[in-house]
């Protein structure tokens, strides 16, 4: 049968002006075009392949299929068509599919919808028909309150139920400060090299209305209670160039310089610029190494600085402008990714709660730590430390293994900050497990956050096939026209462990993939 007459169709709408649009199959101009077109083909391969039975199958196949053509629109009278010649549940399900509307897991009962805490705001997926966030984890990553510790932990405890900022924001912007505050008079070694309680953190959020902003604004606050000078003049933003953040704190005794970058978009685009310094300076602050810069003119070379930072961005936004040069580079391991979201809705606002104790033992701490010195880890953490160290080694497949690449380094700058909080001589265990229980929410962050953009171009093409429901091995191959690999298959599923099962269940037994 002929692809014009297999894919014709006729569906009608009734309208006020008595007409009705009519989808139809090609017209006889093009069926010929068609018909000189399949016999060209056959020309050819019978010229190249000699008699008909010796062109192979896929060539056999090619002259006889043909690729549905895109249906015009015509109108015609209302009288010559029957109104009720098909259902229009037939017809209502047709134009959705065209139309790409499609039922995704975002849809809830209105029992669900009824057991969602009045106070928590709508998300993106209740105004989407087919949210471009089918594929990413549908709950956003949960922070625990194990994290919590200390008095930076009491005072986010204290400031959570007063405000529309995320609590795992405000947190992790209040580790970066206070870890600004102490300096390098504190740190640990491993393999030879130091680490000093210096933090590089990213708030990411869906949209503007994250209250990315706010959650700085309340850590600006208890900043200033700490230390008001300090936050006046080690303080900046608007990074341009690395000689610029370098320039900040050259000629001055202090060498602690935090840079909070609310439109951090900005920052990577100057990293895109040739010749634009401000990555390596910022890898170069983290390590704690001597700051150099090599120019025929004015060389800069500087020891001592004690840099942290902090950024604010959107994730469309970081999506478009973080380049996989700065993932391999090592700079995004640097960073605590954070998932940020509004969480929950005061319309009136919420006052300041007493934080008078935790800041004063907060202020003693940051003291006492300063002239600290060398810090190691007690009996029992050296016996827990040699677990998670094992299980902090193991990376995810792909780029998100790239930007985890460094847990074992940031469990140990977060243990040691909570020791130097806790005023203890020793990381302990208690440090280790909020450290470790913090990194796995920054874990779960970047999944979150990157969740499509780091998937290999073979992962993303299994996961859009199965989009369209389950599949089997032999049909995964197939997507690839059998050109992939037994094992470039397998390390695209194990990319996308997270969002499906394999499963018994194939044709023979074989195994099944879905999503979960």
């Amino acid at each position: 049968m002929d692809c014009h007459r297999r894919h014709q169709c006729q569906l009608t709408l009734s309208s006020s002006a008595g007409l009705a649009h009519q989808i139809e199959g090609p017209p006889r101009a093009h069926r010929a075009r068609c018909r000189r077109s399949r016999t060209r083909r056959r020309r050819y391969l019978a010229s190249r392949y000699g008699a008909r039975r010796r062109i192979p199958r896929c060539h056999r196949a090619a002259t006889r299929l043909q690729r549905p053509r895109p249906h015009r629109l015509r109108f015609t009278p209302l009288s010559n068509l029957s109104l009720f010649s098909f259902p229009m549940s037939t017809f209502t399900d047709e134009l959705r599919q065209r139309a790409g509307y499609t039922r995704t897991a975002h849809s809830h009962t209105m029992n669900e919808k009824h057991e969602k805490n009045e106070n928590s705001p709508p998300t993106e997926e209740d105004f989407s028909c087919n949210s471009s966030f089918s594929s990413r984890p549908q709950q956003r990553p949960r922070f625990a309150a194990a994290a919590l510790y200390g008095p930076a932990g009491e005072i986010i405890r204290r400031l959570e139920p007063d405000t529309e900022a995320d609590p795992a924001a405000m947190y992790a912007q209040l580790l970066a400060g206070v870890g600004s505050l102490i300096g390098n008079g504190a740190y640990f070694v491993t393999d030879g090299a130091r680490h000093h309680p210096n933090l590089f953190t990213v708030i990411c959020g869906r949209t503007a209305k994250a209250r990315k902003g706010t959650s700085w604004q309340r850590v600006r606050n208890v900043l200033s209670e700490l230390d008001d000078l300090w936050l006046t003049t080690r303080v900046k933003s608007g990074v341009v160039s690395g000689e610029g953040i370098i320039e900040a704190f050259r000629d001055d005794e202090d060498k602690r310089l935090l840079l909070i970058e609310g439109e951090f978009g900005q920052v990577l685009q100057c990293m895109k610029r040739e010749g634009n310094t401000v990555s390596v300076i910022l890898r170069q602050a983290w390590d704690g190494s001597r700051i150099a810069v090599l120019r025929r003119k004015d060389p800069i070379d500087v020891d001592g600085a004690h840099i942290s930072m902090i950024g604010h961005i959107t994730l469309p936004e970081l999506h478009r402008l973080l380049a996989s040069v700065e993932i391999s580079n090592g700079l995004a391991n640097r960073c605590l990714w954070i998932f940020a979201d509004r969480d929950k809705l005061l319309p009136e606002g919420g006052s300041t709660p007493d934080l008078s104790q935790p800041l004063a033992q907060l202020h003693a701490a940051i003291i006492a730590a300063r002239d600290r010195g060398r810090m190691e880890r007690d009996t029992a953490a050296r016996d827990l430390w040699a677990l998670m160290y094992a299980d902090l080694s193991k990376e995810p497949p792909g780029k998100l293994g790239e930007i985890l690449s460094r847990g074992e380094a940031q469990v140990m700058r977060l243990a040691l900050l909570f020791a130097l909080l806790d005023q203890s001589p020793l990381i302990a265990c208690p440090h280790l497990e909020a450290a470790l229980s913090l990194w796995r929410y920054c874990e779960a962050s970047a999944a979150h956050i990157f969740a499509d953009n780091l998937l290999s171009p073979k992962a993303a093409k299994i996961l859009d096939a199965l989009k369209g429901g389950p599949r089997t091995m032999s049909q995964v191959h197939k997507i690839f026209g059998n050109n992939a690999s037994s094992a470039e298959i397998e390390s695209a599923l194990a990319e996308l462990s997270a969002r499906i099962v394999i499963e018994a269940g194939g044709v023979g037994g074989g195994k099944l993939i879905r999503l979960k």
